[in-house]
């Protein structure tokens, strides 16, 4: 059963006018080269971890894709699309990113998608 916007019966989305902030996933996939996968994982694992101490910030995790080397997906949970911009566009992303290994670890972005979530 599902309702009139086509989500599973019981699931909603909260909008921002509701005074209730809906969450945000920000969602990259990256792709290394299988050599540079150990460094960009050691860079991952020793992040300056500033977006934790960001308004809005719920977390983060960075996965590896068991079926495809070098494959990866960081995905971060926010409040709001607004407080994710902040973050995106402040001093401490770009210190966190300037930290990005070179090389054979440096990671070719993919894809960027939005989402938000609708039912947990």
């Amino acid at each position: 059963m599902t309702d009139p916007a086509g989500r599973p019966a019981g699931a909603r989305r909260v909008d921002q006018g509701s005074g209730t902030p809906q969450t945000f996933v920000a969602f990259s996939e990256l792709q290394v080269a299988p050599d540079g996968a150990d460094a960009l994982e050691a860079a991952f694992r020793s992040r300056l971890r500033a977006v934790e101490n960001w308004e809005g910030f719920q977390g983060l995790q960075v996965w590896a894709d068991a079926g495809a080397p070098g494959s990866y997906a960081v995905v971060s949970w926010w409040d709001s699309r607004e407080l994710f911009l902040s973050w995106f566009r402040s001093q401490d992303h770009k210190r966190a990113h300037a930290r990005t290994p070179t090389g054979e670890a440096r990671p070719s972005p993919i894809r960027f998608r939005r989402f938000t979530v609708v039912a947990r």
